[in-house]
This record gives C-alpha cells, structure tokens and sequence, in this order.
C-alpha cells in the first residue's frame, strides 16, 4: 500500500513525520521509498515497513513499536 509520508507516519504510530524524513533521507528506507514521475511527491510502500524500522531503530520503552496500532 502506497502513501504519502504524512500518512505512513501516522499508521506507523510516529506524533511527527520528520522521524520518517530522516530514515528516508540517511537512506534506511530507499526501498520502501518511490517517486511518482509526473509530481515528483514521494509515496511509502508501508507494507513491510514496520518490520523493517524495528530492525533498524533503537528500542526505548516509549517506542512506537510497544504502542498499539491504529
């Protein structure tokens, strides 16, 4: 599933897109990431995200990985 990344980011459970921005742009997520040719908008594939940013991320005890999913 396709979407943007102010929407990826609230079904992954982050308050702030900008912790998302910064995976995308570090590159953690470039395959996750694609460019639509004709607007240039940046769309998540969020399938398999969530499992990808567990292994890459640091746990804390308020990790968004403990929170229930929305």
């Amino acid at each position: 599933m396709f979407c943007l990344s102010s929407e990826a980011a609230r079904r992954l459970g982050y308050k702030s897109r900008s912790q998302l921005y910064r995976l995308i742009n570090d590159g953690y997520l470039h395959e996750h990431v694609h460019v639509q040719q004709h607007t240039g908008q940046r769309l998540v594939d969020i399938e398999g995200l969530r499992e990808k940013l567990q292994c890459i991320c640091q746990w804390s005890p308020d990790s968004v990985f403990l929170r229930k999913p929305r």
